[in-house]
């Protein structure tokens, strides 16, 4: 098996392994950035009026990212934004 090629030496390994670790570190750096910036965009959102509606219809407050309740899952039906029950599909 001419085509694989495994050093001898070991010491050949470790510029590959320094790469692939500082790229895993600069990936992991990346993604907290992202998401620290999408937590200021939807305050910054919230903010000025225009409140996140999630999939369910539920609005998410300040009071609700402080203290976060489980909600038992449930058969109810979902409520729109204004209140009102809707059917389930």
């Amino acid at each position: 098996m001419e085509f694989l090629y495994f050093p001898d030496d070991k010491s050949e390994y470790i510029p590959g392994i320094i790469s692939i670790i500082i790229i895993f570190i600069l990936s992991i750096l990346i993604v907290w950035l992202l998401m620290k910036a999408s937590r200021k965009q939807v305050d910054s959102l919230n903010d000025q009026g225009y409140p996140m509606v999630y999939d369910r219809g539920e609005t998410r407050k300040k009071s609700d990212q402080q203290a976060p309740t489980q909600k038992p899952n449930t058969p109810e039906e979902p409520i729109e934004p204004n209140g009102t029950p809707t059917k389930k599909p």
